[in-house]
Formats: C-alpha cells, structure tokens, sequence
C-alpha cells in the first residue's frame, strides 16, 4: 500500500516539475499550433473550401416580396393592354443576397443569345492554347440559311474576308453579328469538332435546340445561370471569364437593360431577338454592375411587336434597379 502511494505522489510532482520545466526553457521555442480555421472561427468544417462558410457570416438581406409583386402587377397589366404575350424576370442579388423569379420556366426561343455559348466554347480552347484567339478564319459558311436580323449589326464580318478569331469573337457579341456566328461555326466543324459547341451547351444547361421538337428552348433561371458561372469564373478561368464578361459590356444594344438603370452604370449583357409571324419575342440579360450590389437580371418577352416589347424590358430593369438602390441609401 505504501509503495503505491509513494509512486502517485512521485508521478504528481514529477509532472508538476516537467511542467515548470516545459514553461520556463522549451515552450518558447516551440511554435503555436496553427487553429483549423484561422480565417472562419466558427466554421464547422475542416477540408472543404473555408470560403464557404462567408454566405453564414453576411449580413441576411430582406427578399424582394414587394418588388416581385410590383413587377407581376405590371407585366399582368401589359397584357391586358395587348402590349404583352407573356413575360420572364430572373433577378439575382450577387452580394449573398436574395433570388427573384416571375415565370422561371416559361419557354423562349434564344436566337442570339446562344452565341455566348459559342464564345464560350472558343475561349476555353484558348484556356489550353492562347494561340487560337490569333488563328486567322476566312468567313465563310451558309450564310443563306441565316435569320433576318431586325436590330441590324452596325459592323458585319465581310463574306470572303479574313480575320482572327478574337476579331470575329468581337464582332459576336459587341455587334450581334450573323455572319461571324457561321463564320466561326464553320470553322468549328472544320477546326475541331461541332460537337463541342453541343457540350457546351449541354455543360450549361441549354438544350440542343436542333435536337428538340419544340419551337422554345431556354428559360430566364437555365440562361441567367451563365452569367454566373462567368461571375464566379468557375466554368471558364479567371482571364477568360473577364475577357467574356469585357465584351459582353460592349454591346452595342442600348434599349433593353442599360436604358433602365444610370448613364455610365456597366452592364455586360446579351440580347435576342426573333420574329416568326405574329409572335415576336425580345431578351436581355446580364449582369448590372451596380456599387455597391451589383446584380443579375434575366428578362424575356413574348408580343406581337419587338419595338413595343423594348420599353417593357427597359420598366421592369429600372424598377429593379430603383429598388437595389433604395436599399443602399
């Protein structure tokens, strides 16, 4: 009995001893052990991205109830007016912030904005090979087959002439240039592969428009979604994200979203446009660099007169855009 009290006591002191010991000459020179999360101290996780666990430490923003409700009002009375078929707004408030949608899956043909999936497509072949935005293309291609366009081009690639693929990827998407868009899907079949061009799109989640029966393609929410992977550059790296998102606010398009939101505001934006009969449908969509909130808005219409359906898209951008400001003051 005695021999075992003497070992607890000699094994106290002992610790009592080498921890005075470790305090006075070793813990000096020994380095704090780094915390799991040194940037995110309540973050529960410890091997995914630390940055995923910011969204909790934002600030909660209010939905926009009243702002949906407003705009439903007034999309309801342009078509009772006549003005109005149908209409979609998508609204996304990039700063953590709340999602808006009015008839999210209603069904639009793109036309033009399919050819930011082209762009797309070319610059993350550029990803690998830089070169390619230099390579020269002749335009060529069936250019017959093309759809009338009603807002015409200020600037056209010349049928029969040459130019760099960063040329006619310019003339795309600042211009809406028919003739580049078959100019450089000619060049794609030739190049590489057409099928490329079908991945990416299946990649973001638009459907093959010559492999689908119905005449309508893509909803606000499906299309809106490019303009975040561009964003958050996740699809494309962060260059070519910028250089997509860099043209895309040099469009030359000034009656949809930009006429609805403060002179010098920057927007990079894609619009369509296509008229088959009596049905007329007009788009725009992009992202509205607004400080301190910039946002994204996705706004599709369906009426029997483009021009009409032009200042419908500029209301609704400056309602929202009134309503973003209002909470920033």
């Amino acid at each position: 009995m005695w021999l075992i009290i003497f070992a607890v006591v000699i094994f106290i002191a002992g610790s009592i001893f080498g921890s005075s010991l470790y305090q006075q000459y070793l813990a000096p020179y020994i380095p704090a052990a780094t915390p799991t999360n040194p940037t995110f101290k309540n973050c529960p996780y410890h091997y995914i991205n630390q940055l995923r666990c910011e969204p909790d430490q934002a600030p909660k923003k209010k939905e926009y109830t009243t702002l949906r409700n407003d705009l439903l009002d007034y999309i309801n009375q342009q078509k009772q007016n006549g003005s109005l078929t149908t209409a979609s707004v998508y609204f996304r408030d990039l700063e953590n912030g709340p999602v808006l949608s009015i008839n999210g899956d209603e069904d639009f043909a793109p036309a033009s904005l399919l050819k930011v999936p082209l762009l797309i497509t070319y610059l993350r072949k550029a990803q690998d090979d830089p070169s390619v935005l230099e390579r020269k293309v002749k335009v060529e291609g069936n250019f017959a087959s093309l759809p009338e366009q009603n807002i015409k081009p200020e600037q056209s690639a010349t049928i029969g002439e040459t130019y760099s693929v960063n040329e006619l990827l310019s003339l795309l998407i600042v211009e809406s240039d028919n003739n580049s868009w078959e100019a450089l899907l000619t060049d794609l079949r030739k190049t590489y592969s057409e099928n490329d061009f079908i991945a990416t799109l299946s990649d973001l989640g638009i459907i093959d428009p010559r492999k689908s029966t119905d005449a309508q393609y893509v909803t606000v929410e499906s299309y809106a979604s490019i303009f975040r992977l561009l964003y958050n550059s996740s699809y494309l790296n962060a260059p070519m994200s910028d250089k997509a998102l860099t043209l895309l606010t040099q469009s030359d398009f000034q009656n949809g979203i930009i006429a609805g939101v403060p002179t010098g505001t920057k927007v990079a934006h894609k619009f369509g446009e296509r008229k088959a009969g009596d049905d007329q449908q007009l788009h725009d969509c992009g992202i509205v660099y607004y400080t301190p909130d910039p946002y994204l808005i996705c706004i599709m219409t369906r009426g029997h007169d483009i021009s009409v359906l032009e200042p419908i898209i500029q209301q609704i951008s400056q309602n929202v855009f009134k309503e973003v400001q209002s909470r920033n003051q």
